[in-house]
């Protein structure tokens, strides 16, 4: 294998049960009153939709290093293995969904709590979660990547 890649989307129930719960209230609240002041909450139930339905969490591990990227906030990003003192597959407790801000760096996770987490150089920390944590470990055992 060349390199591990994963796509991984929001696909929690209540997620999409609370979103589309609030998308029927203001349906509903259009067609009892189209007033202005009902459009407003419409538009943003109706553009976090879009936006939780677009997000994704891509990533790409292979010889030249970690990239990432949380489609449509966080455009690609790439970590060299020259700028990553440790790589492995750790088990962490809840820290929440999205971007969050972690102990000494940040975290990117869709759902679970199995991730790949990096240690750079500088001592900062970047936790990116997987949803296939054994092929994700396998790949980085048999990854050789000169200087790492």
């Amino acid at each position: 294998m060349q390199a591990f890649t994963e796509t991984q989307r929001f696909r929690q129930w209540w997620i999409w049960a609370l979103l589309i719960f609030a998308l029927i209230v203001m349906v509903m609240a259009l067609l009892k009153d189209s007033s202005a002041g009902v459009w407003l909450p419409f538009i943003l139930v109706v553009g976090a939709f879009g936006l939780i339905a677009s997000m994704r969490l891509d990533t790409r591990v292979d010889a030249r290093g970690v990239h990432y990227r949380f489609f449509p906030l966080i455009p690609w990003r790439s970590l060299p293995w020259s700028a990553i003192a440790s790589a492995d597959v750790q088990t962490y407790g809840f820290i929440g969904y999205g971007i969050r801000w972690i102990f000494d760096g940040w975290a990117y996770n869709v759902a679970g709590h199995k991730g790949l987490m990096l240690v750079k150089t500088d001592g900062r920390k970047l936790l990116i979660g997987t949803q296939r944590p054994a092929e994700l470990e396998q790949f980085m055992q048999q990854l050789t990547v000169p200087n790492r």
